[in-house]
């Protein structure tokens, strides 16, 4: 009795691994998204506490909050602006504020 040789993969075997990579792409993907969740939600917990930090340095620079609109037309002060506006210099953007 000969024996010959295999040297490709059979259909069913084909089949069998494409269903395991199936699978297992199935089981990864709500951890990736899990994982992805997470990251967004650190992202916007640190936006939020350099904009409270932002908050706290204007009111130690000027002993108020940062407010909207004028309080004072004739003041000399830089009040004008949103409190969005009055932050920028705190969060490091102050090409933005100058503009």
């Amino acid at each position: 009795m000969r024996r010959t040789e295999r040297i490709a993969f059979t259909l069913v075997e084909l089949l069998v691994v494409i269903a395991i990579i199936a699978v297992l792409v199935g089981l990864l993907l709500p951890a990736v998204q899990k994982v992805r969740w997470s990251a967004a939600r650190a992202k916007s917990t640190s936006n939020l506490k350099q904009l409270a930090l932002a908050a706290h340095g204007f009111h130690d620079n000027y002993k108020s909050l940062p407010f909207n609109g004028t309080s004072d037309a004739s003041s000399s002060a830089h009040t004008s602006g949103s409190w969005a506006y009055q932050i920028l210099p705190l969060l490091e953007q102050q090409a933005m504020y100058d503009s």
